[in-house]
């Protein structure tokens, strides 16, 4: 009797994978098609985007609404576009980077690129509602925003010192009134250019003068909050980004531009000092406060409340903005604890881009370049950056972060966010169309 072959059948298993690129959804392009790509791209940059997304995002809306070999150059204030068959190159200078970023605003933006991909408005419908969208007012008050920069600055303070009263009370009142003066201040003035230096300078000296009594026991931590949303750690990690993505000249530029504006800030700590005599030792320690387990994390709460309420986040935004800066500060720690302070960025970017592109897919949730600014602030280039390099310029014997680790940190973080990425857009090639991820 021959054996009996048992024979084992298996279903077949095949991994879909989507496509990043877009399709067509209208078969000729508008005649203003060109105008409203250069308004959309000086849009995002006003927002903070990066070159490198700003032109895959542009590349997406153009294939998408009929012209897929549109030709386009992006930099940190221009954009050039050329479309097929024109005979001149078409280009726009973007609004200043330097102004403020209003969330409200970049959510309606990107609101804008979502129903272009999609093919539910052309280019007359997108012209018109970017101009209403720069000509809508702020969604909260002045006294509001100020209240949101102070308690910003509050929440900042006690992740830096911990649960010092008196300290948090004077970060509270500083912030306070930077964010103040900052909403007075016209973006593209000589004086919103001098803005940075001359805030850093006065604050400067009413804090090192503090530091004569027993009021302030560490001057330079108590100024740093005050100072967050003058902080160029989104500029740094971007510039970075930039260049590793193959963008030199925004890259270069954006970089520049981070470096000098740190460095002002540094210049006007530093003219205070010399001006109040304090000794450097005093005026510039920083030592690492022993915080309680919950202490750090009410912080980022108080700092995501406090980003929210002054750049005007869209309804229902603050508990997708707060987990996302959870998320980055949680992979922060973790990261310290695996490897070490100057690499910390890494995982904490890591996790940062991820949950930002995750989230912003959700309902009410706002676009991951929301996040990603106030992330930065609170991530290692933003105040311990500003802390060290004024540190290193004083020249005293104060122990301090050297300037090969800040830039170490500084292009861990944009390592970081390139590895978040490029996960984020394997995953978006294999999970349901039902997910509506937003390709990046």
């Amino acid at each position: 009797m021959s054996a009996r072959r048992w024979r084992l059948h298996l279903p077949a298993f095949t991994l879909r994978r989507r496509s990043l690129e877009v399709e067509p959804v209208v078969d000729t392009a508008s005649e203003r098609l060109q105008e409203f790509l250069v308004l959309l791209g000086s849009a995002l940059l006003s927002i903070g985007t990066a070159a490198t997304d700003i032109q895959r995002t542009l590349k997406r809306v153009a294939v998408a609404l009929g012209s897929p070999r549109t030709a386009m150059f992006v930099f940190p204030t221009l954009i050039l576009i050329r479309m097929p068959g024109d005979t001149e190159t078409r280009f726009d200078v973007a609004e200043s980077p330097g102004g403020e970023v209003r969330f409200d605003r970049a959510a309606q933006v990107y609101a804008v690129v979502d129903r272009a991909v999609a093919g539910q408005l052309d280019a007359d419908e997108g012209i018109e509602q970017l101009g209403r969208i720069a000509a809508a007012p702020p969604r909260f008050r002045g006294w509001v925003r100020t209240l949101g920069h102070g308690l910003a600055a509050t929440g900042l303070g006690l992740v830096l010192l911990g649960g010092d009263a008196v300290s948090l009370l004077y970060a509270f009142v500083l912030g306070a009134l930077v964010g103040a003066v900052k909403l007075v201040v016209r973006p593209g003035t000589y004086a919103a250019v001098l803005f940075p230096v001359a805030t850093a300078f006065v604050l400067a000296l009413v804090v090192f003068g503090l530091a004569h009594t027993t009021v302030v026991s560490e001057p330079l931590q108590v100024l740093v909050p005050a100072l967050v949303t003058l902080l160029p750690g989104a500029a740094l990690t971007t510039g970075v980004q930039e260049l590793a993505a193959g963008d030199v000249v925004a890259g270069a530029s954006r970089l520049v531009s981070g470096i000098a504006q740190l460095v002002f800030l540094a210049f006007g700590i530093l003219a205070a000092l010399s001006m109040t005599g304090v000794p450097a030792s005093t005026a510039l320690a920083s030592t690492a406060t022993s915080l309680g387990a919950f202490q750090p994390w009410l912080g980022v709460l108080l700092f995501s409340l406090g980003i929210f309420l002054y750049h005007c986040g869209p309804p229902r935004s603050l508990a997708f903005l707060t987990v996302v800066l959870l998320a980055a500060y949680g992979g922060q720690l973790a990261g310290a604890v695996l490897t070490s302070s100057v690499y910390s960025g890494l995982l904490g970017a890591t996790v940062l881009t991820l949950v930002a592109y995750l989230v912003q897919t959700l309902r009410g949730a706002p676009p991951a370049v929301v996040c990603f600014l106030p992330a930065f602030w609170l991530l290692v280039p933003g105040a311990t950056g500003l802390i060290g390099i004024t540190q290193t310029a004083s020249g005293g014997t104060v122990q301090s972060a050297s300037l090969p680790t800040i830039a170490g940190s500084i292009v861990s973080i944009a390592l970081g966010v390139l590895i978040g990425t490029a996960v984020y857009r394997q995953v978006f090639t294999i999970v349901p169309d039902r997910w509506r991820l937003r390709p990046v």
